[in-house]
């Protein structure tokens, strides 16, 4: 288990201050943040790179706050890091002093993250997935504690960032490493972490389980952050037994995410469900069924199209399948019924 208590470093334009972390032993943890939030500080600290100014880490029971880099038992991971003089089996192996014992494990390594016809080659005459997978492989062979990954799939394209996600899962779940990732991606963190903490400006808005952050975003920062788009203004009111948001919507809620009124409920596109006749509605409150009129449409990805829509001069976001846009031939100008299937109070 790895624990940060009353972190504080102080640096050009904020302190980057965290009053208590808990990581556990084999999570992996996800640190989602803007650039320039303090995500890659926080990694340069637990390595060992930068001191702190106050706090205290703590590793499996024991204070590693002033131990040198190399006792921590945690190691960054990170393509730029490689020796650009040494062969890819000398990055590797770099760490290991027994002859034997570094070649059988960086062929081990190397096998396992298919790079082994890389190990003679230079890290310039690799591409950028890669160096991460040598990177990760060097890590790897230290048998370490905690791997810090500092944006590890940021510069890759679209086949080396999926290939690598589904490595990153796949050692994870066979080791019992503790995997510390940073991103400003939230697809990223959904894909691999248990756990999530969104960082604004050096300090930690909210942590937890994954599933429980997205389900209940503590304000709108964190809610845009894990990508809700629809931010709606009014007040909770109770009604025939009902819990009803009334603002720029009319909103029937759950009880259960009736929790501190702060007068602004958040919906994510996906839980605005598009019907072209009404009929898919008697699935979903018939109290949050409304008429809406197409005002744009267009993809967000090979399987996915964004659909903004007016209801009653209300701007919503809805994400819908291709083929479901393309079945209900959806257009500029189109009338059609929405279901809002879940809402949340932040």
């Amino acid at each position: 288990m790895l624990e940060v208590i009353n972190l504080k470093k102080r640096l050009a334009h904020f302190t980057l201050s965290i009053d208590h972390l808990k990581i556990n032993k084999n999570d992996y943890f996800v640190l989602l943040g803007l650039s320039g939030s303090g995500k890659t500080t926080f990694l340069e600290i637990l390595a060992g790179f930068r001191k702190l100014d106050e706090g205290k880490i703590i590793l499996n029971g024991e204070d590693i706050t002033e131990k040198p880099i190399n006792k921590r038992k945690i190691v960054m991971c990170h393509g730029k890091y490689l020796f650009p003089h040494l062969t890819v089996f000398d990055n590797i192996g770099f760490g290991i002093r027994d002859k034997k014992v570094r070649e059988k494990k960086v062929r081990e390594v190397s096998e396992a993250l298919g790079i082994s016809h890389l190990l003679n080659r230079k890290p310039e005459t690799l591409s950028s997935g890669e160096q991460q997978r040598v990177a990760l492989a060097r890590a790897l062979v230290l048998e370490p504690e905690v791997i810090l990954l500092d944006e590890p799939l940021n510069a890759l394209d679209r086949l080396n960032h999926e290939a690598l996600i589904s490595e990153l899962k796949n050692i994870h779940e066979s080791s019992e490493i503790t995997f510390i990732h940073v991103t400003h991606d939230f697809i990223e963190a959904l894909a691999l972490s248990n756990k999530i903490a969104i960082i604004r400006e050096g300090r930690i808005e909210q942590f937890g389980e994954t599933e429980e952050v997205i389900k209940h975003p503590k304000n709108e920062f964190v809610a845009k952050f894990v990508g809700y788009k629809n931010f709606l203004k009014g007040k909770v009111r109770e009604e025939d037994g009902k819990i009803v948001f009334d603002g720029d919507l009319c909103i029937t809620l759950e009880k259960n995410e009736v929790k501190d009124n702060n007068g602004l409920l958040a919906i994510r596109p996906e839980d605005i469900i598009l019907v072209g006749n009404g009929g898919g509605c008697r699935f979903y409150k018939k109290d949050n069924i409304f008429n809406a009129k197409v005002l744009d449409v267009y993809p967000l990805s090979l399987s996915t199209v964004r659909v903004i829509l007016d209801v009653d001069g209300t701007k919503l976001y809805s994400e819908v399948i291709r083929s479901k846009a393309y079945r209900m031939n959806l257009r500029r100008g189109k009338e059609v019924k929405i279901c809002i299937s879940r809402a949340v109070l932040i």
